[in-house]
């Protein structure tokens, strides 16, 4: 079906611009499920049907999506019309000017990341926000607040309480993450997410503990494998396809099969793979203030003015 679709054109905000803004109280808002909320028109279904059932013995029977999917190569540009566009711009809203400005500037894709030095006008934001966008069939999982933690949410015998297993490595309750940032709530501190991790995958997650870089050179695998290698860089920047690309050289430089991903580092390119380990690690350690906004001393300006 894709083969049918224009590829749509870019409407997301640069995420510089986004994040920056982002940096003077502020409130992080993500929309729950953005682009299954847009429905399909009639025809638009027709070509989203497929067969369906559930045991071998029964029937198969047709149907079809009904709501836009993540895999349709215009499903953002959609959405973001659907929000933008075809909501925020209903004459029911022409009053909520910063509202609506918020909409088309400070979003990227289903992340919402709004600010305001005035925290009762953000409270009043958020809040109108959360109008526009009901209207559209649109919902905010709870707002997350500088300084604060989550809001609770409300369930229909007060509040709502879960039983939740924590793996070692998934985030606390009061951090989270935003735009590939993390973001420590409570403390308003933004962090750079870089670890170094060799333990098995759970669920997607690492079931140990990260490890530390005075236990680097310990814990490193010994040999270590192209595989091992790329296993922990893939989300990491600049220098690891640099390293990567040393290993490939280091066997020719031709399609690695079997046995040379699995084959050991020369101990030279080892070395330089627990180097770059430990310059991740000294980086996730480091956090850094989300505001930027100037706090003067009006007395010592004053002073120095006369």
């Amino acid at each position: 079906m894709n083969d049918l679709l224009l590829k749509e054109p870019d409407v997301l905000n640069p995420i510089r611009a986004v994040l920056l803004r982002f940096r003077r109280g502020a409130a992080l808002g993500d929309i729950k499920k953005m682009y299954n909320l847009v429905w399909l028109e009639d025809l638009e279904m027709h070509l989203h049907r497929f067969l369906w059932r559930n045991t071998e013995e029964e029937k198969i029977n047709e149907y079809n999506i009904t709501r836009v999917n993540i895999g349709d190569r215009p499903a953002g540009c959609i959405a973001q019309l659907a929000m933008k566009e075809e909501t925020a711009k209903l004459p029911l809203f022409d009053l909520h000017e910063e509202e609506r400005r918020i909409l088309e500037e400070d979003d990227y894709g289903d992340d919402i990341l709004t600010s305001h030095n005035d925290l009762q006008k953000l409270d009043q934001n958020t809040e109108g926000l959360k109008e526009i966008l009901k209207a559209g069939g649109f919902f905010l999982k709870p707002w997350v607040r500088s300084g604060q933690s989550r809001e609770t949410i409300p369930g229909e015998q007060g509040v709502r309480t879960k039983t939740i297993l924590m793996l070692p490595n998934q985030k606390r309750e009061c951090d989270n993450k935003t735009l590939g940032v993390g973001y420590l709530v409570e403390e308003d501190k933004l962090y750079l997410m870089t670890s170094i991790n060799f333990s098995k995958r759970k669920m997607k997650m690492r079931v140990d503990q990260n490890l530390l870089k005075e236990e680097l050179r310990r814990r490193n695998p010994n040999p270590q494998t192209r595989r091992e290698l790329l296993s922990q860089v893939a989300s990491l920047y600049d220098q690891k396809a640099i390293l990567v690309g040393k290993t490939f050289k280091e066997v020719g430089g031709k399609t690695l099969n079997q046995v040379t991903w699995d084959k050991p580092l020369s101990d030279k390119l080892r070395e330089e793979a627990i180097q770059l380990f430990e310059e991740y690690t000294r980086l996730g350690q480091i956090t850094f203030h989300r505001s930027l906004t100037c706090q003067l001393d009006w007395k010592t300006v004053g002073n120095n003015i006369l």
